[in-house]
């Protein structure tokens, strides 16, 4: 006998759809975050070797160019566009504002993991889940208009992304002493035999 679900069932099961798309959307926007500070790291330490590099070279030209049998010109010539490509690059980084992506798409974490909490509270104390409770939630998935949004370009990438994550964390709690690389062989060749 096939019974029908009771709305507080039905506002329950609506309130874990929301957790587990906090959860995702969290996973999202932390994997952006910390895409964008590490691209910003590498290219500002990248800049700074390259302009360290360019002001030793300024001091030893007649080293550099006795040791290399270089002509006096060609080495300015070199040193010259490497120092336009150097200034090239702090400007794109300046542009591209790498820092400030990644700072809004922390804000964006924490956003989502606050409403991972508040759910998570709910579900485990076992609350009755009201009607004010899921528009509460409901209010909170509104107010995503200071929040950057995931690319579509990126959005199925990082869902999978996502989904793998946490097909390999549950698969640890059940063998905890198995490397992350052997877990996901064996995913996949799961999901290949299915």
């Amino acid at each position: 006998m096939n019974e029908k679900p009771t709305s507080t069932q039905k506002r329950l099961r609506e309130i874990k759809q929301l957790r587990d798309k906090a959860n995702m959307l969290a996973s999202m926007h932390s994997y952006l975050s910390d895409r964008y500070r590490r691209i910003h790291s590498v290219l500002s330490s990248t800049v700074l070797v390259i302009s360290t590099l360019l002001v030793a070279l300024t001091f030893s030209d007649d080293f550099i160019t006795s040791s290399t049998g270089l002509n006096p010109s060609t080495l300015t010539w070199i040193k010259g566009i490497v120092s336009v490509l150097s200034f090239s690059a702090v400007l794109l980084l300046s542009q591209w504002d790498l820092q400030e992506k990644a700072a809004e798409h922390r804000q964006a974490t924490r956003f989502y993991f606050a409403i991972l909490n508040k759910i998570r509270q709910w579900v485990d104390s076992q609350v009755e889940i009201t009607n004010e409770m899921a528009e509460e939630i409901r209010l909170e998935y509104g107010r995503t208009e200071s929040i950057p949004k995931i690319p579509s370009s990126d959005f199925l990438r990082l869902k999978q992304r996502h989904l793998q994550t946490v097909a390999i964390s549950r698969e640890l709690q059940n063998t905890p002493f198995d490397s992350i690389k052997t877990i996901q062989v064996r995913l996949q060749s799961q999901h290949q035999d299915d």
